[in-house]
Parts: C-alpha cells; structure tokens; sequence
C-alpha cells in the first residue's frame, strides 16, 4: 500500500463494538464533565449503567460512591487541564476480592482534526499483577526468614557437634550422660530462634494441634505396623545363635546403657514421663521448625521438596544421637521418615508426635531394643 494512501475507517458499529468488547473499563467524558459513554467493563467495576449516568456530571455520577477520591480527582483535573496525561492508581472493595486499577485520563479529539471532543478515561484491572507482586514478597520474605533460620540452625548443629567429645568423657568418666539434656535443649533452642529470629510471622511452620481423625487413625496403625517389624526384627536377631550361647529375652522392659535393669515402677513411671514429654520438644523442632520451613524454602526450587525437607531433617535428627552408639544414629532414620511422612499427608505435628510416643515406648521401654546401649 502506497504511504501517500489514507489508511481506511473502521466501521462506527466495528469500533463501537472494539470499545464494548475491551477487557479495560473506558469512559468518555465532554469538554464541560459531562458523561458521553461508558463501555460494559466500566459499568462492572463501578456497579453502573451507562443508560442512568451517560448525560451527567462527573460530580453528579462518582463522588457519591466510596473510596473514588482518588479516581474523581484524576477525572476532573483531566477535565480542566486535558493537554496533559493523568494517572492514578485506586483499589476498590469488592465482594470477596479488591480491584487494583491503574486510571489513566487523556484528551480525546476527532480523528484527524484538532477537534476536542473531551477526555478518554481508560481503566486497567492490574489486580492480578499487583497479587502475583504481594505473593512474590512475601515469598521472598519466608525465604529470606528460611536463609535466617538455616544459618542458625547449622550453627547450633555445629556446636553441637563439637560439644560431642566433651559429653562422650563425661559418660566414660561414669558422670552422667548429658548428651540427651544437650540433644533436647538444642531442640529447644532451635525453636526459640525460629519463633522470635527467623521468621515470627510465616505461616510455614504448620503448628497445626488439630489433625484430622482420619490422619490420627492413620499414625496408629502405621506406628503399630513399625512395631511389628521392630518385634519381628529382633525375633530375628534372637534365633542367631550368640558366642555365650545365652538367649536373650524378647522383651526387656527399660535397660540403662550399663545393661541395669529398672526393678523400680516410680523411676519407670519417671523415665516414662521425662521421654514422652521430650518426645514433644523433638517432634516440634524437627517438623515445625526445620521439615516445614525447608520445604516451603524448596518449593518450586526442586520437585520433590517434601520428601527432600524431610531427609534433611531425619539426618538432623540423627545427628542428635551421635552421642550414642552408632547402631541408635542408623536406628533412627526409619522410623523418623515415618513421622516426616505423616507430618506430610497431615499437615499436623500431632500425627509424628503420637506416632514417636507409641514407637519410643515400644522400642525403649518394652521391646529394650537398645538394651545396653545409651537410652535415646
């Protein structure tokens, strides 16, 4: 097509239609404020018809309705001063929801002529821009706040692991064994750090204390299941023939790591309750404050961030019991990502708490799977 050439008219009806079919809500207004039209999009957002406000002023239509200020100012100014461009950004309540619109107002004159016609309001809905925006920062907040919380947990774990040595004399030299209290109050510590350091307001943490009864149901019968394979595992170990030629028992009701047998039911009932109430601390720091927030932190990073975070948290765990033999340290792992994996189908650190409880006491203070061995 030759340049020289005009470029051809849209129909008026193809134009009305362009203007009635756009996603943007778009007003015109008269050189004297007066409404000339407005789109379908335009009556949406503002709860108008265009058949009751075309025909009246600005003033008349918009300063009635609530938080339109912003918008109401913009229009006018556009009005009064149109050579220039003017923006505006307005949220309106909705139901259920908030428009975010981005206003822009610009003069309006005949095709080819200078003729002014008046303004042309535009209306943008940014609502889904502006609610990915929000959503971007507050992940990069709950990953900035996961990158605080990983720094704090490598240092406690470090400390830790240099305390190890130390509390390992200390058992030999038949003081008592502080690698439990260090294991728990590292626990605790973390927690603390979590709750007033890392991240106070995330809601990454899952501290939810109300499972569903399906999911309580569920971490029974998978901990009675572990049970079973825990009995029928030493049923094993017990029918290999020993170097003594002495057979152990089945069951060993709560043996201290010198093989002393706990005779007294106060101090069973003592033990019994210092290991239920530290099977909370545990569960609590190891879900809530290390499973959950390392796999909000790896979402959309790696796929399976579930399964990853929980991993990283049982080998954590079984860091904690490095005091201990490393038979306990390997013994944990299994039952630990049966309670990460709860903690996952749940959504809830009730579910890997009952399920440590049963376990625990099971393997401890009725099977004596760790007979001889420093209690966990």
């Amino acid at each position: 097509m030759n340049n020289s050439e005009p470029l051809p008219k849209l129909p008026v009806a193809m134009t009305d239609d362009i203007v009635a079919s756009s996603t943007d809500g778009i007003i015109t207004i008269d050189p004297q404020g007066i409404l000339t039209s407005c789109n379908p999009r335009a009556e949406k957002i503002f709860g108008l018809r265009a058949e009751e406000v075309v025909g009246k002023t600005v003033a008349e239509v918009f300063v009635p309705l609530p938080d339109l200020d912003a918008f109401t100012d913009c229009v006018l100014e556009a009005v009064h001063r149109p050579d220039l461009e003017h923006v505006a950004a307005i949220s309106l309540e909705r139901e259920n929801t908030t428009l975010h619109l981005n206003v822009r107002a610009v003069l309006l004159n005949r095709r080819g002529t200078d003729e002014r016609l008046g303004v042309l309001v535009m209306l943008a809905d940014e609502s889904e821009r502006v609610e990915l925006l929000k959503k971007t920062a507050d992940r990069e907040r709950e990953r900035a706040a996961t990158g605080r919380f990983i720094v704090a947990i490598l240092t406690i774990f470090s400390l830790f692991t240099l305390l190890l040595e130390p509390i390992q004399k200390l058992a030999r030299a038949k003081f008592y064994d502080l690698g439990p209290v260090v294991a728990l109050l590292t626990l605790v510590i973390i927690a603390y750090f979590i709750d007033r350091w890392a991240a106070p307001n995330s809601k990454a943490f899952k501290l939810n204390l109300r499972p569903k009864p399906r999911d309580v149901i569920e971490s029974i019968l998978w901990s009675l299941g572990f049970c079973v394979a825990m009995t029928l595992g030493k049923l094993a170990l017990l029918s290999t023939p020993q170097d003594d030629g002495q057979v152990a028992p089945l069951f060993a009701f709560l043996v201290l790591d010198d093989g002393t047998h706990v005779r007294s039911p106060g101090l069973f009932l003592a033990a019994l309750s210092i290991y239920l109430v530290s099977v909370v601390f545990q569960q609590f720091a190891m879900r809530c404050a290390i499973q959950a927030p390392l796999q909000n932190f790896l979402t959309g990073v790696i796929g399976p961030a579930g399964w990853v975070a929980n991993l990283v948290s049982t080998l954590l765990f079984a860091v904690l019991h490095a005091h201990l033999n490393p038979v306990v340290s390997l013994a944990v792992i299994a039952p630990s990502l049966l309670w990460g994996w709860l903690f996952m189908r749940s959504g809830s650190v009730v579910t890997p708490i009952i399920s440590h409880a049963i376990i625990g006491v099971y393997a401890i203070f009725i099977l004596g799977i760790f007979a001889g061995l420093d209690q966990i």
